[in-house]
């Protein structure tokens, strides 16, 4: 019985190891993203009105369908930090919905050392101003992955 299940786990694990790896954003990979968004113009999205929509909790389908026409739109906004996290070699930063802006959940990479320290000297209450890609939502947030400081 255990001469079956050793090799299955060992392609188990090796078949695991080389999904991970591939999901895994390399630097030239996030390099070409950014250049791309960079370079991408700013589609009309109209955050003020998915900020109501957001906010309401009784939002129907056809509500919650206009949310998912926004994925892999470009958006450039000016947010203020709520949150900001370091993770390995990207911030997780969580922003405070305002009048017209809905919160967001930023996933933002630093382009260099002196980025990279601005972004961990950050504070609740600090102003940002992203340009990223919309990815969807989550609790209530636009979730914007990746996003770059301009």
């Amino acid at each position: 019985m255990k001469k079956d299940i050793l090799p299955k786990l060992i392609i188990g694990v090796l078949v695991l190891t080389l999904f991970g790896s591939l999901a895994i954003p390399t630097k030239s990979n996030l390099e070409k993203e950014r250049e791309k968004i960079a370079n991408a113009p700013v589609d009309m999205v109209n955050v003020r009105e998915l900020a109501i929509i957001l906010d309401n909790k009784y939002a129907d389908i056809e509500i919650l369908n206009k949310i998912g026409k926004i994925e892999g739109k470009i958006v450039e906004l000016q947010l203020q930090v709520f949150v900001a996290t370091y993770m390995s070699d990207y911030y997780r930063i969580v922003t405070i919905p305002s009048a017209g802006i809905p919160g967001t959940l930023l996933t933002l990479y630093p382009k260099n050392i002196k980025e990279s320290e601005y972004l961990k000297n950050l504070k609740p209450g600090h102003t940002i101003k992203i340009k990223g890609k919309i990815k969807g939502t989550l609790m209530k947030r636009i979730k914007i992955d990746p996003a770059y400081i301009i």
